[in-house]
């Protein structure tokens, strides 16, 4: 039986991960290219672009005939240990990799995983604030994720859509334990899709750290105080 190559330390795994969001991101990009090609060719005016969501489902765009033909393949669905042999032999040799720790403890799905590397991308290498402008697609030139590009690029159905965007409420573990912050709206009229997210400072330190234990970003138990009985 063939050995598993475990991660010699975290910041191989990490480098792992990256190369995998480096992956998603250009498939993403390639589509988002194509869409925008194939509508600024059909559509005549600026209403058509805006409302290219609705007519494009309705009109066949026909390579033969001056379109482009599909390159991007949506990703295919990831189990929730992408890396799972590889962690388990890791964690055998007593490796600290935070992300899966952190999962771990928190009882947290592959979305937040995923999430959690979408974050702290830009924390590794500033070209991913290049590609998240590209991402995003509009007018505010954001450099940081929003939930929007996450709930796009890891949500395959409506019911993962929905699913994916509770993971933003103020109950949700990461949004709770204050390790990933949801940027103040830039207008009061700006959704809650629309807003940028990052990881707090504390939580990108333990993210890319060796050594640093999970409980050191987790809020610490409340004492329950026992009442006092009453006295005779």
């Amino acid at each position: 039986m063939k050995e598993v190559a475990k991660f010699v330390d975290n910041w191989s795994y990490l480098k792992a991960e990256l190369a995998w969001l480096d992956r998603v991101i250009m498939r993403t990009i390639a589509k988002q290219r194509q869409l925008n090609k194939e509508i600024d060719r059909i559509s005549r005016n600026e209403v058509d672009k805006a409302t290219s969501h609705w007519w494009k489902g309705f009109i066949t765009l026909d390579p033969p005939n001056g379109g482009t033909q599909a390159i991007y393949r949506p990703v295919a669905g990831v189990c929730a240990s992408r890396y799972g042999d590889r962690i388990a032999a890791s964690m055998e040799e007593s490796v600290n990799l935070t992300i899966p720790i952190l999962c771990d403890r928190l009882k947290l799905g592959k979305f937040e995983r995923d999430l959690l590397v979408l974050c702290l991308a830009p924390e590794i290498n500033r070209r991913y604030e290049k590609l998240y402008v590209v991402l995003n697609n509009d007018e505010s030139s954001c450099r940081q994720p929003t939930i929007d590009l996450a709930l796009r690029l890891f949500s395959r159905s409506d019911a993962e859509w929905r699913a994916a965007r509770a993971v933003f409420s103020p109950k949700a573990p990461l949004v709770k334990t204050k390790i990933l912050e949801i940027c103040p709206p830039h207008t009061s009229s700006q959704t809650l899709i629309a807003r940028s997210i990052r990881l707090s400072d504390r939580s990108v330190d333990y993210l890319l750290s060796e050594d640093q234990a999970v409980e050191s970003i987790l809020p610490k138990p409340r004492k329950r105080i026992s009442a006092k009985p009453p006295e005779p």
